[in-house]
């Protein structure tokens, strides 16, 4: 009876198989209705804020030094620089589609990736007010570093999805506390991240330590001070893990490539910390935490308004954190873990330092930073929540917090629009110099385009071109300069962008052609007869040598 009865039920659940099949249409559909409203609006806050800021770069095709070179097929440095994943999807996508710098295609699949990292933060942190969701796409969207990822056109795809696999790494670790399979999901992801861009491990880390403060100052009943020691130590153990992975899986690929890490940004030392180099590192971080207010920490305040934002932040966060002492009393350990998280948190934002402290630290590397100002609208929306306070108090708290971010993203905005602006004045500027140049070539005596043609010397100095972008003293960033006239990837803009493509000269024959006495009595470029064509080369002497 019992077999009959089993066989009964399997058949009724084999009839049912097709009616719990999906259209697409109808998976979307119900899909939509379960995200929540905040998350649907941090996801659309992200797209919107960031076309406003980046559609001056994905409609027009701007260029850096790199993007010169990389341009319009390539995905830069990989192995060489300990980015052992960007080369293997750089490899991967070269032999399926190739790596091209696609301005409008590579912008909107990258907003979409940052967007959906938005979507999750805000899911993750629980966050219930539709403005501080929206903040939260802005700031993600517009903030400096990607601006500045956005110069590097070629690679914006893979640093976004580095972005990404960061942030769901983070957002697995904090959804499933009690599954092994999605921690160890979290430490591949984390580490593919590094083996991407390795300053997105430090977005992870933010995330972590956020998590920690909020559940040690918002803590649910049947919560104590014991499960966030816990807690803790299992986010430690998932970072270590995809550290320790990534440092294992890097000596690999350089093996198997035969290739060599460079020293690039110190990258050759990574996790090897002296002492001394520790203390100097951290000192760093609470350094340029507090210069935020004040002064110029990789363009991720570049502005007088921008950093007295950052001053209120800190003032409205202060203020708020004090009046949590006296109006939640009680489980003071657990309080003392939250103060000792906000003390941890200058290292988490700037932990680029601490990895690699013999390096130079630019605007791109700081794209963790970001969470300070989402840790602030996050803390606010909690804090109105959770902690029994006056209306007049909390509408105060939601105002200031309201306020502080529409003011940063409009002016994150403003800026990112400008820097881009700056690129497009700097590429009229190049192309009309090298035009020049190119005609002077064409216009010598006796020229014939089967002719060679060898640059003597390096830097080429014209008073009559030091105008730069006209913008650079409103809008400089790193990864941008005012002129490529000088840039390492100079010849491209002769060859790629001016279609003037002789046979240059090598080493070789360049060497013997300095050496020749006419050469050196040559006067240099732009001044006059600084352009002879000398045995059948054009010669353009850029400098003494």
């Amino acid at each position: 009876m019992a077999q009959i009865q089993k066989k009964i039920r399997m058949r009724d659940a084999w009839r049912q198989i097709p009616n719990k099949i999906k259209t697409p249409d109808r998976w979307m559909q119900d899909a939509w209705r379960r995200l929540p409203a905040t998350v649907k609006t941090a996801f659309f806050s992200t797209v919107i804020v960031g076309l406003m800021t980046h559609l001056y770069q994905f409609t027009n095709k701007l260029y850096n030094y790199d993007e010169l070179a990389n341009g319009p097929a390539g995905y830069g440095t990989g192995a060489e620089s300990g980015r052992w994943f960007l080369k293997l999807a750089g490899d991967y996508m070269a032999s399926q589609f190739g790596n091209y710098s696609l301005p409008l295609l590579n912008g909107m699949l990258s907003l979409f990736l940052i967007a959906v990292s938005a979507a999750l933060v805000t899911d993750l942190f629980a966050v219930q007010g539709k403005l501080a969701a929206a903040a939260i796409g802005g700031f993600m969207a517009s903030f400096t570093p990607v601006v500045c990822m956005f110069f590097f056109m070629y690679s914006s795809v893979f640093y976004s999805v580095g972005i990404f696999f960061s942030v769901l790494a983070a957002w697995l670790a904090v959804r499933f506390p009690k599954n092994l399979f999605w921690h160890f999901a979290a430490v591949i992801l984390l580490t593919c991240s590094l083996g991407t861009y390795q300053a997105y491990f430090a977005n992870a880390a933010c995330i972590f330590v956020i998590t920690l403060v909020l559940e040690s100052a918002f803590c649910k009943k049947n919560q104590n001070w014991k499960s966030v020691l816990v807690t803790a130590f299992r986010y430690l153990f998932v970072l270590v893990a995809a550290l320790a992975l990534y440092l294992i899986l890097n000596r690999y690929f350089l093996a198997h490539w035969g290739l060599e890490l460079g020293n690039y940004q110190g990258m050759n030392a990574m996790g090897q910390l002296s002492a001394s180099e520790l203390f100097g590192a951290l000192k760093r971080c609470y350094a340029d935490m507090i210069a935020l207010v004040s002064g110029h920490v990789m363009y991720l305040a570049p502005t007088h308004l921008l950093r007295r934002c950052f001053l209120l932040i800190y003032l409205v966060l202060g203020v708020s954190v004090i009046s949590l002492f006296f109006l939640d009393r009680g489980e003071w350990i657990r309080k003392g873990f939250m103060v000792f998280g906000f003390l941890l948190l200058p290292a988490a934002f700037f932990l680029v330092y601490l990895m690699s402290p013999a390096g130079w630290s630019y605007t791109l590397m700081g794209y963790s930073a970001v969470f300070l100002p989402v840790l602030f609208v996050v803390w606010i929306d909690q804090f109105c929540r959770n902690v029994r306070v006056k209306l007049w108090y909390q509408a105060a708290l939601s105002w200031a917090s309201g306020l502080i971010a529409v003011a940063m993203v409009l002016m994150y905005v403003w800026f990112g629009n400008g820097c881009y602006m700056s690129l497009e004045y700097t590429k009229y500027h190049d192309l009309a110099y090298f035009e020049t140049m190119v005609t002077q070539i064409k216009s010598l005596e006796g020229y014939t385009d089967d002719m060679p043609v060898a640059f003597i010397g390096n830097e080429i100095k014209d008073e009559t071109h030091d105008m730069g972008s006209m913008l650079g003293g409103t809008f400089g960033l790193d990864g941008k300069i005012e002129s490529n006239i000088n840039a390492y990837s100079r010849a491209h803009i002769l060859t790629k962008f001016l279609g003037f493509a002789p046979d240059f000269c090598g080493y070789e024959q360049t060497v013997e052609l300095m050496e020749r006495e006419e050469v050196k009595e040559m006067g240099c470029y732009p001044d006059y007869g600084s352009m002879k064509v000398v045995d059948g080369v054009v010669v353009i002497k850029l400098s003494e040598y």
